[in-house]
């Protein structure tokens, strides 16, 4: 896997939401070169096309916020 690109726009390709006692958004992001990475979302919620940047990475798995 990648490292964080910090400061870089991508956009939402797809995205759901997990039901649960709390839920949380996740999505498929396109980075900057075309290739595209799973991750949650943290903040608002995102819809396909949003830009977004990446916020960090926990346990392996990579956050993002709106831009």
């Amino acid at each position: 896997m990648r490292g964080i690109d910090f400061g870089c726009v991508m956009t939402i390709y797809t995205e759901t939401v997990v039901q649960g006692p709390e839920p949380y958004q996740i999505a498929i992001v396109t980075r900057e070169d075309g290739t595209r990475v799973t991750g949650r979302i943290e903040g608002e919620r995102v819809a396909i096309d949003d830009e977004v940047v990446e916020s960090g990475m926990r346990d392996g798995v990579p956050f993002f916020r709106k831009a």
